[in-house]
Order: structure tokens, then C-alpha cells, then sequence
């Protein structure tokens, strides 16, 4: 469990900095805040899933099985940033989008894989490999 928590946490940072200059890089920032957060959160909990599956300390492995990790990582992320963003702006009443109503948890579950889908044709390209890269990184640098 603790092998898994360096990369989560390393995850979890590069998804909450990928989110901010996506976000606020493009001047959107408004009430987005809880997307950027809930992309650091989900990174981080989703890598250490991952992490924890497909590289377990005590198992031999690969900097490839890394980057696949990490690489999953950036793809998976998507749809629980997106819940999580859901769960967020319910909580605090608000909607997702302006102009909207507020999503309840039930109902965003269908939507955050919607709003995912067109999250990842906008930033997967990025997301995606900078996951494959840090995994790999990772990978080596524990000397496997």
C-alpha cells in the first residue's frame, strides 16, 4: 500500500497542475475551481488503484507496465474528476454549467461519463501521455 502512495501523490499533483493551466491557462477560471481540484483528487485515487494492480512492490516489472499505468491513469481520471466536479457543485447548489440546474449524485453518474467523453477529445491528447511519461519516469526510478 505505501509503494502505491508516492505515485498517487505524484499523480495526484501532475493532475491538479495539468487541470489548473488547462483551466485557468485558457481564462476560464469562474466556477471551474471544482473541476481542477476533483482532477487532482481523481488522479491521485485512481493511480493508486492502478498502481497498486499493476505494480505491486515485491513483483518484478516493467517501466512499460508503468507507463501503462500511467497511461490508464490519464484516461480514467476523466469520468471521476468529472463525478467528483458533479458531487462538488451539488453540494454547494450550484450547476455545472451556467444556465443549468445542479446535477444530483444519481443523475451524474450518466453525465460524468458524458462530460468525460468531450473532456477527453479536448485534453486527452495531453493528459494521456503525460500519464504514460510520469508512469514510465516513476517506473525506472524505482530501478525495475
Amino acid at each position: 500500500m505505501a509503494a502505491a502512495l508516492m505515485p498517487a501523490l505524484i499523480f495526484g499533483a501532475v493532475g491538479l497542475g495539468l487541470a489548473f493551466l488547462i483551466v485557468f491557462g485558457r481564462g476560464r477560471a469562474g466556477d471551474l475551481w471544482p473541476l481542477v481540484v476533483a482532477s487532482g483528487l481523481a488522479a491521485f485515487a485512481v493511480s493508486f488503484v492502478l498502481w497498486r494492480g499493476l505494480c505491486p512492490p515485491g513483483r518484478p516489472f516493467s517501466a512499460r507496465r508503468g507507463a501503462l499505468a500511467g497511461a490508464l491513469t490519464g484516461l480514467l481520471a476523466h469520468p471521476v474528476a468529472w463525478y467528483l466536479a458533479i458531487v462538488l457543485n451539488y453540494l454547494r447548489g450550484r450547476a455545472s454549467f451556467p444556465g443549468n440546474r445542479p446535477i444530483g449524485p444519481i443523475e451524474g453518474l450518466g453525465a460524468s461519463f458524458v462530460f468525460a467523453f468531450f473532456g477527453l477529445l479536448l485534453t486527452g491528447w495531453l493528459t494521456v501521455p503525460v500519464g504514460a511519461i510520469a508512469g514510465w519516469l516513476l517506473a525506472r526510478r524505482r530501478g525495475n
